[in-house]
């Protein structure tokens, strides 16, 4: 008996196109038959670059990098509301927003102070 032989054999046979009805399992009690199907919600990747870019900006010191993360939690939050109900991470989003506002403050603030510590340099060397 060859290969396509015992395949033809083992396959289950039906009249026609007619298929057997799918097995009813009961249901818990409660439960209310049909219900909505509800898919699992999605990650949305900007929201979680955002995260991770406002924490290694606040947590390495790299504050030049939250700006970005400020602007990839902007973007994030701009297509989770767009989309409602797809997907579940708004709080990744918002978590990598305030951090990079948070960094860039310290970016900004961090640069005010170089350029007040040179203007008092230059000052102080060229009397």
């Amino acid at each position: 008996m060859s290969f396509d032989e015992r395949a033809q054999d083992s396959l289950p046979r039906y009249s026609g196109q007619q298929h057997p009805e799918p097995t009813q399992y009961p249901l818990q009690p409660g439960c209310v038959y049909p219900q909505p199907a509800y898919g699992l919600l999605r990650d949305n990747s900007a929201a979680t670059l955002a995260m991770v870019l406002g924490l290694l900006g606040l947590f390495t010191m790299l504050v030049v990098i939250s700006p970005f993360a400020w602007w990839k939690g902007n973007q994030a939050l701009a297509e989770i509301d767009a989309a409602p109900g797809v997907y579940s991470n708004r709080g990744m989003a918002v978590a990598g927003q305030i951090t990079g506002i948070i960094g860039t403050v310290l970016l900004g603030l961090s640069v005010l102070v170089t350029l007040v510590m040179v203007i008092i340099l230059v000052v102080a060397t060229g009397s």
